[in-house]
């Protein structure tokens, strides 16, 4: 699978017909540069571990009422308890997991915006041909 995906990549990029980069794959690909440089990295990681620790710092009292319906009516204890104390319950590391996963998945949006970036122009054909045949069978269904 992995020596077809290369051939095909390296097919795509030596057949002329895919000589010119569009503007979609010029701005995919600077997405992707982006996406993969260990600054923006690093900076994104630490906005993501922000957004997450605001979260985590959420009270869970008015969940725990909103649900207590569901509970026959008996009061859920969560008096004053964040979705963080909660977490860490089961997790004592979450400060280092959350910090490891949103590097990780800052680096793995670099590597889908790099691999968009080189099959884009597979894909504007794809598009351009289905526009075509779309286009065909409607003048043939308005002739008949």
């Amino acid at each position: 699978m992995r020596k077809a995906l290369l051939v095909f990549l390296a097919l795509s990029v030596a057949t002329p017909a895919f000589a010119a980069e569009s503007e979609a794959q010029r701005d995919a690909q600077q997405m992707a540069d982006k996406l993969n440089d260990p600054a923006t990295q690093k900076a994104m990681s630490g906005a993501v571990q922000a957004v997450v620790g605001a979260l985590l710092d959420m009270r869970v009292d008015g969940v725990a009422k909103a649900l207590e319906p569901l509970n026959h009516g008996k009061p859920i204890k969560m008096k004053g308890r964040t979705l963080g104390e909660m977490a860490a319950r089961d997790e004592p590391n979450l400060d280092k997991k959350i910090a490891g996963g949103s590097r990780a998945a800052i680096g793995g949006m670099g590597a889908l915006a790099q691999a968009l970036a080189t099959m884009l122009p597979q894909l504007e054909q794809a598009v351009d041909k289905m526009g075509d045949a779309m286009d065909r069978a409607d003048d043939a269904t308005h002739r008949h």
